[in-house]
């Protein structure tokens, strides 16, 4: 059978959307260092004497992704320190999920490319861009094969587990703060949507 609709990766597009925007932060933080510099248009920076501008668009495209990253390590971190609703489980088998380099490094390297915020034309590009990668990365069900994630010791694992006193294997992707690893120590795996957390406390 061929499901042309598969319902397995429902998770809230809002919460996917803030995690994308987080994956992006590295490269709105290097456009926006970028376009600092002499122009008409542009909110000052710095002194009155350095005569420095900056893109109105790449500030609030800065703050956006920042606001999205402080957002979302919020959100992990109170789900996972949140002990109501919670199943507990032993964990058999672990394996965390590795994406390519290339799925990290792209959000520095669209960065070091000659791109500015000078024209409405490059501007709509970029926004283009983003909504094809987000449509992609939906897709595939990558949205947290996040790069930031990493530096905040967050890690998405295949885990194999099984609840307390019953005997049937689960296998599910989870995320977790740090290292996961088989052992016979009880842990609390919690669900939001289709996403499920796992931790010991």
């Amino acid at each position: 059978m061929i499901n042309s609709k598969p319902n397995e990766s429902r998770v809230n597009t809002w919460i996917e959307l803030f995690v994308f925007m987080t994956s992006y932060y590295p490269l709105f933080l290097i456009l926006f260092i970028q376009n600092i510099g002499v122009r008409e248009k542009g909110i000052e920076f710095g002194l009155p004497s350095w005569d420095l501008k900056i893109s109105v668009f790449g500030l609030i495209l800065l703050i956006i992704s920042s606001l999205c990253t402080l957002f979302t390590k919020y959100i992990v971190k109170n789900i996972l320190f949140k002990s109501q609703g919670c199943l507990e489980v032993k964990v058999n088998k672990s394996k965390q999920v590795r994406g390519d380099m290339i799925n990290f490094t792209l959000p520095f390297l669209i960065g070091l490319f000659a791109f500015n915020y000078n024209s409405y034309q490059s501007i709509i590009s970029l926004v283009v861009f983003l909504t094809f990668m987000f449509g992609f990365a939906k897709k595939e069900n990558v949205i947290f094969l996040n790069p930031m994630f990493l530096l905040m010791n967050i890690r998405l694992y295949d885990v194999t587990y099984k609840p307390v006193g019953n005997n049937n294997d689960v296998e599910a992707y989870v995320l977790c703060f740090g290292q996961l690893e088989k052992s016979n120590q009880k842990l609390k795996l919690k669900k939001n949507g289709s996403i499920c957390f796992i931790s010991s406390k």
